[in-house]
């Protein structure tokens, strides 16, 4: 297992990582959209909207307040009952590096492709246009797989059982989230039977093999 130092310096670098993924994010999203109007809301898939809308977005910000708590007080999150401790688990730890930085990456790459486009709002635009380029002409949901990842690389960071509740809470949510995008999406008011073939070529959260 990893020292309680080395954990603190390692949650300043995941808080650096997730505080890049955020600024990304805004400037290719949020404020792409302001840049240039895309029209009004064509339709939108909202089926247990709050849950998955509210939710997403605080397991988008607890691995903020995590990362904060590992700074400031690491011995809260690591090195408790809640921990696991096994042999070779320090192997694991430093694995949690190199997916730090794939996700990061998965992230940036996947808002600056999708641009104004990416919003966590369900929903088709009037100049909505389907995006198949870059990461998305391998997988349908990157910027979830990014998530995803991160949280998958804390896991291993911390070897926390926090940290593994808060996977399966974001993979859920992902995966629901993923399934109403992809209904609407496939549907008549989206991009219909070009939607459907695009997804027999790629996968949802994985290239398909």
């Amino acid at each position: 297992m990893l020292g309680t130092e080395v954990i603190r310096i390692l949650s300043i670098v995941f808080l650096i990582g997730l505080i890049a993924a955020f600024v990304m994010l805004w400037f290719f999203g949020a404020h792409a959209r302001k840049k240039g109007g895309l029209g009004s809301v064509k339709a939108s898939n909202q089926s247990n909207f709050v849950l998955l809308y509210y939710g997403w977005h605080l397991l988008l910000f607890l691995p903020l307040v995590l990362y904060l708590v590992g700074v400031v007080m690491p011995n809260w999150v690591y090195g408790t009952i809640l921990n696991l401790s096994f042999q070779g688990a320090e192997y694991l730890q430093v694995l949690s590096l190199p997916l730090l930085l794939v996700a990061v990456v998965l992230c940036g790459w996947s808002a600056q492709v999708l641009g104004q486009f990416m919003t966590t709002h369900i929903q088709v635009v009037q100049k909505h246009e389907l995006v198949t380029r870059g990461p998305y002409s391998r997988i349908r949901h990157p910027s979830y797989t990014s998530e995803l990842i991160m949280v998958i690389a804390s896991t291993l960071l911390y070897l926390n059982l926090i940290w593994l509740m808060v996977f399966l809470a974001s993979f859920a949510i992902a995966y629901k989230r993923a399934v109403l995008e992809e209904e609407l999406l496939a549907s008549e008011d989206g991009f219909g039977q070009d939607y459907r073939d695009y997804m027999k070529k790629t996968g949802r959260f994985l290239p398909r093999l």
